[in-house]
């Protein structure tokens, strides 16, 4: 999703005057931890807020694409030298991950003194604690340049760099790794996992982690053929928007990722009915986003908010709008084509594109998938995974970004060809916020797929 770029002030008259349903109540910035050593891992005992990792940030600069990542390596390592590394969705900086979904009170205590937390979603388990967990940012955000040729390949060789340069700077083992993706990040995780093995035989694929994901290439070249129609109506006004209008559409897009008022669960792949429609500088939704702090949306908005205000990320106010716009071409060029594999030096082989791409066919997704009716999607043709242990795709029913039935495509393909495979869907209401609603649960299912 597309993180909040604008103002707090914005934010909060936008909600009082129906951008929003509930009215957001300004949080108190939480103490700085002390300051890290950029040459060391930062210990899970340390995390309190990610927005506080700003000191720890370390940059990388790759070789083969000119392209500048700012990074971070967290966690102990205390049951695995597994590197989980975090592939975020539109939108999205790595402040953006909920602390509760990587972590606990028994082994982060400070995360008990932020604004965030509840008591009700700590678990017993720390993914921070029993591995080690990569969170980096896109190009273009923060300190780190915009890359003005940015392509899915190239994250791939991004990535690779960047643990590469993790091994040297913090003396660690990086050669096995579990790539975790959430919404447009799932479809960069899925084309790493298929790139890396073959570009770096060296470097282990362990797990697959997918949280709201699909296969991608469609047959048909529709343009997000998994995502409701108010979702892609809204997305695409906001490329042009401004002023008032664009921050209300980032508002409600960001509020969608939680059900609706009176959303039903989507087990059968029909449309949800939520339709958006922006004339004369007006947006009309068919729906009341539900956004409370029951469910923790307001509260997700709110630390939004501040991320997008905390140095080095207040550089770019979060995620930068020329980034977003790479993003949403990435997003495109993914639904539209299809690449059968990859060979050395992260290049993706094999593409067909099933309509104009907007910036290359290798931003192709991992199958090619028959999409003539878009609520009931069958891939085809999926690439070999060469990964040791299992593809997990987790989601929830009420997805209104990449739906339901697109994560259990990929999952069937991938069962079919012979391969573990595995949906986890959360039986109550759950959206494509899935991991921000749930954060316990997620970090459940995420540290059972990883065993």
């Amino acid at each position: 999703m597309k993180a909040n770029v604008f103002s707090f002030t914005a934010l909060l008259a936008l909600a009082a005057c129906g951008g929003g349903s509930t009215a957001f109540v300004a949080p108190t910035p939480t103490p700085v931890p002390t300051p890290f050593s950029y040459s060391s891992v930062v210990p899970c005992s340390a995390i309190q807020d990610l927005r506080d990792l700003g000191p720890a940030l370390s940059y990388v600069t790759n070789p083969r694409t000119g392209d500048t990542l700012e990074y971070t390596i967290v966690g102990d390592g205390a049951v695995s030298n597994d590197v989980l590394v975090m592939f975020t969705g539109t939108g999205q900086i790595m402040t953006g991950w909920p602390v509760q979904m990587l972590t606990n009170v028994k082994y982060s205590p400070l995360i008990a003194t932020s604004a965030s937390f509840d008591p009700l979603e700590d678990g017993t388990v720390s993914l921070c604690h029993d591995y080690r967990i990569a969170l980096f940012d896109f190009p273009g955000v923060g300190n780190a340049p915009l890359s003005p040729n940015l392509t899915r390949d190239g994250l791939a060789s991004d990535v690779d760099a960047m643990l590469n340069d993790a091994a040297t700077r913090y003396q660690i083992q990086t050669n096995v790794v579990d790539p975790v993706g959430w919404s447009l990040g799932t479809t960069d995780a899925e084309k790493y996992a298929v790139l890396s093995p073959a570009s770096n035989p060296s470097r282990q694929i362990h797990n697959v982690i997918l949280i709201a994901g699909g296969p991608g290439g469609s047959e048909q070249g529709q343009v997000g053929p998994d995502s409701a129609s108010c979702v892609s109506s809204m997305f695409d006004a906001s490329l042009t928007a401004t002023g008032a209008l664009d921050d209300q559409l980032k508002l409600v897009l960001s509020e969608l990722i939680f059900p609706y008022v009176g959303q039903t669960q989507n087990q059968n792949g029909t449309n949800s009915g939520c339709t958006a429609t922006v004339q004369n500088n007006q947006l009309s939704l068919s729906v009341t986003p539900d956004c409370t702090s029951l469910n923790h949306c307001s509260t997700y908005l709110a630390g939004t908010v501040l991320d997008s205000l905390t140095f080095p990320w207040s550089v770019t106010k979060g995620l930068d709008d020329a980034v977003y716009a790479e993003q949403r071409q990435l997003s495109h060029d993914f639904d539209v084509a299809y690449c059968s594999g990859g060979g050395p030096n992260f290049t993706s082989s094999g593409c067909t594109a099933f309509a104009p791409v907007d910036v290359t066919v290798q931003n192709g997704g991992i199958c090619k998938t028959d999409t003539s009716n878009p609520d009931q999607p069958v891939p085809t043709a999926c690439d070999r995974l060469n990964i040791t242990g299992t593809l997990t795709v987790i989601n929830g029913y009420q997805d209104l970004l990449t739906q339901w039935t697109y994560g259990q495509a990929l999952v069937n393909a991938y069962t079919s060809q012979g391969q573990k495979a595995v949906l986890d869907t959360y039986p109550g209401a759950a959206g494509h916020g899935v991991m921000v609603q749930h954060p316990l649960w997620t970090q459940t299912e995420m540290y059972a797929a990883m065993q």
